[in-house]
C-alpha cells in the first residue's frame, strides 16, 4: 500500500484551514511549525481518517516549560459534551519527538493544542497514518511497541 498522511497540513505551509480554537490561544505558522500561545483554550483540526482502521500519530512537540501543554487526540460525536478523550498529555520543556497508536470508531478526529499559559508550544513533522502502511515503512513495525487501541504519550 501507499503510504498516505492524513493530517490536511503537515508542515503548516499555506494558509491554514478547518481550525478551531477557543479561549484565547492563538496559532502562528512559522519554520514548518504551529506555535500555540495562550493563557487558556486551545487550537485544533478535525482530520478525517479511516474507522477501524488502526492509525499512527508521529510528531515532534518543542514546549517553552515543564509541565503545561499539552496535545490531545480526540475522537468526536455528534454531541460535543460526550467527545471522547484517546490522548491527553503534557510535556517536559524542550524537544519530544511522539509516537502514538489509536484506532477511531466513528465519527472524526480532532487533534487539539492546549497551551495553558507558556510562551510557546510548537508542533511539527505532523502525521497521521494507517498503521499497516507505517509499519513497514520502518523496518516491520516496532517491536514491543503496545498495539491497543490506546497508549498515554510521551
Amino acid at each position: 500500500m501507499q503510504r498516505i498522511n492524513l493530517f490536511p497540513n503537515p508542515v503548516f505551509a499555506g494558509p491554514l484551514t478547518d481550525i478551531a480554537h477557543w479561549g484565547d490561544a492563538n496559532g502562528t505558522v512559522r519554520d514548518n511549525a504551529l506555535h500555540v500561545t495562550g493563557q487558556n483554550g486551545g487550537y485544533g483540526f478535525n482530520v478525517t481518517v479511516p474507522f477501524n482502521v488502526p492509525l499512527v500519530l508521529s510528531m515532534r512537540v518543542d514546549a517553552s516549560e515543564d509541565n503545561v501543554a499539552g496535545i490531545a487526540i480526540i475522537q468526536t460525536s455528534d454531541r460535543p459534551d460526550v467527545n471522547k478523550f484517546l490522548v491527553s498529555a503534557q510535556f517536559k520543556r524542550g524537544i519530544s519527538d511522539v509516537l502514538y497508536r489509536f484506532k477511531i470508531t466513528d465519527h472524526q478526529l480532532r487533534f487539539e493544542v492546549h497551551p495553558n499559559g507558556i510562551r510557546d508550544i510548537a508542533v511539527s513533522n505532523v502525521l497521521i497514518e494507517r498503521a499497516d502502511t507505517y509499519d513497514p515503512a520502518v523496518g516491520g513495525g516496532l517491536p514491543g511497541f503496545f498495539t491497543g487501541d490506546t497508549m498515554p504519550l510521551g
